[in-house]
C-alpha cells in the first residue's frame, strides 16, 4: 500500500487573500482609532485639558462606548494617544523651524529657541494649556508609557544634541545625560509659560534658555550668536495653532 502525502501547503493565492484582508483590516482600526483621538482632542480644547470622560469622547465620535474600548483599553489609553500624536506634530513643527540652519550647534540653539517660541505665537497655544495639563495627568497615571509619547520630540532634541556635542572641542558629556538636561530645562520653561510661573522668580527670555542649556554643553558664544539664530529660524503664527486643533482637524498619523 503506499505511503500517504503530506496535505499540500497553502497555495500561494491563499496567501495574498489573507495578507490583503490583513492589511484591510489594519487600515480600518487604524483609522477608526484616529476618529477616535481626533474626537478627543476636540473634547479636550473645548475644556482647555481640565476634563474628558471617554463617554464623551463616544458621543463627540459618533460611536458607542463598546466601540471606543474595543480600540483603546481605558481612558489613560486614549490620552497617551493624544499625546503621542502631539508630541508627533511638535517634533516636526521644531524640524521644520532648524530647517534652512545647518551648523550643528546652531541647529540645537535653533530647536531650543522655536519650542520655547511656539506658545507666544498665538496666545500661548503653541504648546497650549490643554496639552499641557494633559501631560500631567499622563505623569502621575502612566509615567513610562508617557516617556514613549514624547519619544519623537525626545529622539529628535537627542539627535541635535548629539551633533552639537560633536562639534564642541572638549565636550565630554554624555548624549543622554545633556539630552535630559536641555530637554527638562525646555519643558519647565513652556510648562511654566503656559500655566503660570510656579517659582515666582521671573522666566527667562527664549535667549537665555538657549544659552544656558548650550552653555552646559561647553558652547561660549555671545548672546548677538543666539539672536542671530532666532532671526533665522522658519516660524510663522500658524505654528502657535493649537497642536489639539491640528489634531481634531488633521488625520492623525498625517504628520500634519
Amino acid at each position: 500500500m503506499a505511503p500517504e502525502t503530506a496535505p499540500p501547503g497553502d497555495a500561494d493565492w491563499h496567501r495574498r487573500v489573507v495578507g490583503r484582508s490583513l492589511e484591510d483590516a489594519r487600515r480600518r482600526s487604524i483609522d477608526r482609532g484616529a476618529r477616535l483621538v481626533r474626537a478627543a482632542a476636540r473634547v479636550l480644547e473645548r475644556s482647555n485639558g481640565a476634563s474628558l470622560t471617554v463617554q464623551e469622547v463616544a458621543d463627540e465620535a459618533g460611536q458607542s462606548l463598546r466601540t471606543l474600548y474595543q480600540y483603546f483599553a481605558s481612558k489613560d489609553d486614549l490620552l497617551l494617544a493624544v499625546f503621542e500624536e502631539a508630541m508627533r506634530t511638535y517634533a516636526r513643527l521644531i524640524r521644520a523651524a532648524v530647517a534652512d540652519l545647518d551648523d550643528p550647534v546652531e541647529r540645537l540653539a535653533g530647536g531650543i529657541i522655536a519650542a520655547a517660541r511656539m506658545p507666544a505665537l498665538h496666545d500661548k497655544a503653541g504648546l497650549e494649556g490643554g496639552l499641557a495639563n494633559l501631560r500631567i495627568q499622563l505623569a502621575q497615571a502612566e509615567p513610562g508609557l508617557l516617556a514613549r509619547s514624547q519619544a519623537p520630540v525626545t529622539d529628535l532634541y537627542r539627535e541635535l544634541v548629539a551633533g552639537a556635542l560633536a562639534a564642541t572641542p572638549g565636550a565630554d558629556l554624555d548624549v543622554d545625560a545633556a539630552t535630559y538636561l536641555v530637554v527638562s530645562s525646555r519643558t519647565a520653561f513652556t510648562m511654566s509659560w503656559t500655566l503660570g510661573d510656579d517659582l515666582g522668580v521671573g522666566l527667562p527670555d527664549v535667549v537665555d534658555l538657549a544659552r544656558f542649556c548650550l552653555g552646559g554643553l561647553g558652547v561660549a558664544h555671545p548672546r548677538a550668536w543666539y539672536e542671530d539664530v532666532d532671526t533665522r529660524l522658519r516660524l510663522s503664527g500658524d505654528d502657535g495653532r493649537s497642536i489639539l486643533r491640528r489634531l481634531a482637524r488633521a488625520p492623525v498619523g498625517s504628520g500634519r
